[in-house]
């Protein structure tokens, strides 16, 4: 029930122009790329509209091996976004595998379970940031404006 409440909160934060960062847009004459690896349809519906409110042009996969697939092709994207459980690897072992690609994307791990083990297998694997389900358009538009001063 939390969670549902979460969404419609962060909906209506986009339905009515709220500013996610809380001072205005993030203007920018850079285009941000995400890939979303989610198999969930509610939150990619959610996480895409909270990333194009932010100018960020989004792809999304729904499953762990589909991003690793998709990034073996040579895609770059200046942020990842992984979900917890993904259907044949969860998210953990893709993270671990894209930093063995090489690939230095600001990785952001998202869940809708907390715990502090999960926050641990995590960040070993390589995420940057831990984030709990649904994604906070607040948290997006720090995020991207840190990047944006990168």
């Amino acid at each position: 029930m939390e969670q549902l409440s979460k969404i419609n909160n962060n909906e209506k934060s986009i339905q009515q122009g709220f500013s996610p960062s809380g001072c205005g847009d993030l203007i920018s004459t850079r285009k941000f790329t995400a890939l979303v690896v989610d198999n969930d349809q509610i939150c990619q519906i959610i996480e895409k509209a909270i990333l194009e409110s932010q100018g960020v042009e989004t792809q999304f996969v729904g499953s762990g091996i589909d991003a690793l697939d998709l990034l073996a092709t040579g895609a770059n994207f200046d942020i990842i976004i992984i979900a917890w459980v993904l259907p044949m690897m969860n998210g953990v072992e893709t993270t671990r595998q894209i930093r063995a690609m090489g690939i230095r994307s600001k990785l952001l791990a998202v869940t809708a379970c907390f715990d502090e083990r999960k926050k641990k297998a995590f960040l070993d694997a390589g995420v940057d940031e831990f984030i709990e389900k649904p994604l906070n358009p607040r948290k997006v538009a720090s995020i991207m404006r840190e990047m944006k001063n990168d």
